[in-house]
């Protein structure tokens, strides 16, 4: 009975925080399914059967229609970081919605290469915006005691979608799988336009009913006890404050020595080391073209069964984050999170070294062990939580420009991995490319280990001073 009540007052008093990410992740779900479409898809572009009207396509057009998404991205970068501050999150959540239509009718009518390089650079154009609008209204909404959990739920929705877009490219036509998807966009529409704007946006615009509406709503201050309404005015207060800071400082505009700042140098640098690590562990390149690589690493299981187990793990992984993450910590994961990564990297290497020159088959359950490992440990740290912790070690005042300049060289080191692996692994060996992913985290668990600071439970509507 006791913990019947724990979990009432919990959804009570979090309700709103939760239906509101919960919504938000219909459109993460969407887009997850639009970045896992090329794991599946590439291989049948590649083969005799492919729908393409001139013939199979080549590993150099593989690499542009894997790659291309990052261009787009990094347009969306640019624009999310700009509309964010000029119409608010809410209005940039429900822009996404138009690049996601063309990207289906795209892929459903297009039947030449250029036609699926215009799809997947829309659909990184929705994904730059998304991944700029998305972690910033998690991190405005939610409460410090569930905001990482609140953010983990983000990586959550795309690797759901991830999951579900190897499945229906594993075992529906290519043409019915843009079909499916299309009416998922509606939806969203639909259910964005019922939520409310983030208060920070609104006391920005001096909006300040609005804003305290908006703050009632996602704090459900009509049920609340008087402890917690007491609580949600000390906050309204300490929020405005922080936003519009003190008189001699609204004067002042942004500057270029405010990012010259200790606390903002410092951030800056755990923000970019983050991603970089993001990228360079290979994990979003082994979600891109997993059955590619199930097929080069020696392993006699069908590749596409292979990438459905894989996607399952990677869900798995991120459930795990969203677990811990309020409990354990941001440090603890993310370390152990990368050492695991890098020996699920080192063991498919192995293995794909040694298949060159000798029979394997019987072992071909390590190359999926090795990769399901690598992503498993991957989706509970360097995946989903890059995203919350950069919102959490910025300073209020440089946070906007900060997070859209880290997530656009997101975009950039994305498109140099995402085009360079093909390459590489036609060059110097899956094997090579895995060694070197493997490495690569190993030395980022170090640089955690020594420079990230613990940010679980950091009041992020206090003062920069304060903090």
């Amino acid at each position: 009975m006791v913990s019947l009540q724990v979990n009432s007052d919990f959804f009570r008093k979090y309700k709103y925080q939760i239906l509101a990410t919960f919504a938000v992740s219909i459109l993460t779900f969407t887009h997850g399914n639009a970045n896992s479409w090329s794991a599946t898809a590439i291989p049948l572009l590649q083969s005799e059967n492919t729908p393409i009207s001139t013939g199979p396509i080549t590993m150099e057009e593989a690499s542009w229609i894997g790659s291309l998404v990052c261009i787009g991205g990094l347009t969306g970068n640019f624009l999310g970081g700009i509309l964010i501050n000029i119409i608010g999150q809410k209005k940039v959540l429900m822009l996404i919605i138009i690049p996601h239509v063309v990207l289906w009718l795209t892929l459903i009518y297009g039947n030449l290469v250029w036609h699926l390089y215009l799809a997947r650079t829309v659909s990184g154009l929705a994904g730059g915006l998304l991944y700029v609008a998305i972690p910033t209204y998690i991190a405005d909404i939610a409460d410090n005691k569930i905001r990482g959990t609140l953010g983990s739920a983000f990586m959550f929705a795309i690797n759901g979608g991830m999951l579900s877009g190897y499945t229906l490219g594993a075992y529906v036509s290519y043409g019915l799988f843009p079909q499916i998807l299309f009416g998922f966009s509606a939806v969203c529409l639909l259910v964005l336009f019922r939520l409310p704007e983030t208060p920070q946006y609104l006391i920005k615009r001096k909006r300040y009913e609005d804003a305290e509406k908006s703050l009632n709503f996602y704090r459900n201050i009509k049920q609340a006890t008087k402890t917690e309404k007491d609580e949600f005015v000390e906050y309204l207060k300490n929020l405005t404050k922080t936003i519009e800071g003190s008189d001699e400082s609204k004067k002042s505009s942004l500057s270029y020595r405010d990012f010259l700042e200790p606390a903002a140098v410092k951030g800056n640098a755990i923000g970019l080391g983050l991603i970089f690590l993001n990228q360079f562990s290979g994990l979003y390149a082994v979600t891109l073209y997993t059955s590619t690589i199930f097929q080069m690493s020696g392993s006699t299981l069908d590749p596409n069964a292979s990438t459905v187990i894989f996607g399952a793990v990677q869900l798995l992984g991120t459930f795990i984050a969203a677990a811990l993450v309020d409990r354990l910590g941001r440090r603890i994961l993310l370390i152990a999170s990368s050492l695991g990564t890098g020996l699920g990297s080192f063991g498919l290497a192995t293995f794909s070294y040694f298949s060159q020159t000798q029979d394997l088959s019987y072992l071909s359950w390590i190359a999926v062990a090795s990769l399901s490992l690598s992503i498993l440990l991957g989706s509970f740290g360097l995946i989903p939580l890059p995203y919350v912790v950069l919102t959490e070690v910025l300073p209020q005042k440089v946070k906007a420009a900060s997070v859209t300049f880290c997530i656009c060289m997101l975009s950039v080191s994305a498109f140099i991995v995402l085009k360079s692996y093909p390459v590489l692994m036609e060059t110097i060996g899956l094997h090579g490319v895995m060694w070197i992913s493997s490495a690569v985290t190993a030395v980022g668990a170090v640089g955690i280990y020594f420079f990230l600071p613990e940010t679980k439970g950091k009041r992020l509507e206090q003062s920069d001073n304060a903090a």
